[in-house]
């Protein structure tokens, strides 16, 4: 008998051990803050936002016709694929160094500020020169509960949180959609908005521009540690019911 109840005893000690254990799970999100975070309004870049060249961007630029005068040209037979192909890198002055024209100071510039420049300064040598500037490193970074994490790379300026998010494969079933969060490095160090995406009346407000370097973290629902446990946890116990029937069962021969 006594080794019947030190089986229950032990049994019932696992079966608390397992609650616990369920009780206990908590998800372990990523740049989890305390304070209220502003809304998406906070980093709205506006309707006029246009990239402005910095340094360590890689360039492309395809000057018509004068494939010696381009690195990386679109014209030619040079791919300006970011791995494979040729481009020119602004280096930690802002400049970048291209054909004929040497070192030039790009930093801060729009691309078609960039194209105007170089137009000008081609125009010494080419008639109505037509040149063509690309970055090819413009990226932002998607994490959390989408399908597909990492890097991405933005093809256009404006390119909306929506937009990304279906890049990245769309949301997981354990998606927190009320606290999907965007990061932007700044000067004055990291900006930070919440927006909650369950809502169709915010949707305009929420649908914000990202741009080159934010960061998109899509945050998981508070259950879903237990959600993945609760299948083992319930197969040890349902375990561990079977051993107390068996030795209830023993107990009352």
């Amino acid at each position: 008998m006594n080794t019947i109840s030190t089986i229950r005893h032990r049994s019932l000690q696992l079966c608390l051990l397992l609650v616990l254990s369920l009780l206990s799970s908590c998800t372990q999100n990523m740049f989890v803050t305390k304070k209220k975070l502003p809304p998406a309004s906070a980093l709205d870049v506006g309707p006029n936002y246009q990239y402005h060249l910095r340094k360590d961007d890689k360039i492309s630029v395809s000057v018509w016709d004068h494939e010696e005068l381009s690195v990386g040209s679109i014209y030619g037979h040079y791919s300006v694929n970011e791995t494979e192909g040729k481009w020119t890198m602004v280096d930690a002055q802002g400049n970048i160094n291209v054909p004929k024209m040497g070192n030039v100071h790009v930093e801060g510039l729009t691309v078609p500020e960039a194209e105007e420049l170089f137009e000008k300064m081609l125009s010494k040598w080419i008639l109505a020169p037509q040149l063509t500037l690309k970055v090819l490193n413009m990226e932002t970074t998607v994490l959390g509960e989408v399908g597909l994490p990492g890097k991405q790379r933005l093809e256009k300026e404006r390119n909306t949180l929506v937009e990304v998010l279906g890049k990245a494969g769309d949301m997981g079933v354990y998606a927190d959609k009320r606290h999907v969060k965007l990061l932007r490095p700044a000067a004055g160090g990291t900006q930070a908005v919440e927006m909650d995406l369950t809502q169709l009346s915010a949707f305009d407000l929420n649908n914000i521009v990202v741009v080159p370097g934010d960061v998109v973290y899509v945050p998981a629902k508070s259950g879903k540690q237990f959600d993945r446990k609760a299948p083992s946890v319930l197969g040890i116990a349902s375990i561990v019911s079977t051993v107390l029937v068996i030795t209830r069962f023993f107990a009352t021969k």
